[in-house]
């Protein structure tokens, strides 16, 4: 909870103190930690619906016939947490690109969208910033976009539709 109430923009220069600026070529890692931070939150939640959503009839069923509560958890809870994790984590895409590129923008790296909208915004390149948000947002939407699918076709049963 804590990880999702301070704002990103506050834990990315802690992060850069922490981790530490990357070497010429290198990958940021505090564009990777601020993407998995503002994944976190939102997965977790979701997966801890879903594994609670299970349908206590199913769980009833594997204990009479003597399965343990990792049989419950492997035959019934992680089915049916499937599509809420998978729809969690196609919330969660598009903040983890956003996290990356504040991570790039804050990791002081060389390459990348990040230094890319620094240089654009210390030229006054208002529309290569705006291309540049632009393009971002399109490249989130995609990802958002391919995770639905693959939420659909792996969890078939979960449409959302009643019978």
């Amino acid at each position: 909870m804590v990880s999702y109430c301070i704002p990103v923009v506050a834990i990315g220069p802690l992060l850069l103190l922490i981790l530490g600026v990357p070497a010429a070529g290198e990958p940021s890692q505090t564009a990777a930690a601020l993407a998995a931070i503002c994944v976190f939150f939102t997965t977790v939640v979701g997966t801890l619906l879903g594994l609670k959503s299970a349908d206590r009839a199913s769980l009833d069923l594997v204990a009479v016939y003597g399965g343990s509560r990792f049989t419950q958890l492997r035959k019934v809870r992680l089915i049916s947490a499937l599509p809420a994790t998978l729809t969690a984590l196609q919330v969660a895409v598009p903040a983890a690109f956003l996290g990356a590129i504040l991570g790039e923008y804050l990791g002081k790296v060389e390459s990348g969208v990040g230094p890319a909208m620094i240089i654009a915004q210390q030229s006054l390149n208002a529309p290569r910033l705006w291309a540049l948000s632009l393009a971002s947002g399109l490249v989130a939407l995609t990802a958002y976009m391919l995770v639905g699918t693959l939420t659909r076709l792996s969890a078939p049963w979960a449409k959302g539709q009643t019978a």
